[in-house]
């Protein structure tokens, strides 16, 4: 199955991960409680999060979930 390119989802769709406080990264499918504080952790150390690979560690998976393609911007500003 092809990944949507990130033109395709409206940017109104797309969560902000660097900057996104909390609650808005809950938006994010497959993100609960425990995903979103380590993404919240991870930028306090670590700075920005750069890619999906990035993502995929800190958040302790694999691979994205299929639902995330797209949804995630990497903007820091």
């Amino acid at each position: 199955m092809a990944h949507p390119e990130p033109a395709e989802v409206p940017m109104a769709e797309r969560v902000p991960v660097n900057t996104a406080d909390f609650r808005k990264l809950l938006e994010l499918p497959g993100v609960g409680l425990e995903q979103a504080e380590r993404i919240v952790q991870f930028r306090r150390v670590h700075g920005p999060i750069v890619n999906d690979s990035e993502l995929s560690r800190v958040l302790g998976w694999r691979a994205l979930d299929e639902s995330l393609w797209g949804r995630v911007d990497y903007r820091s500003v």
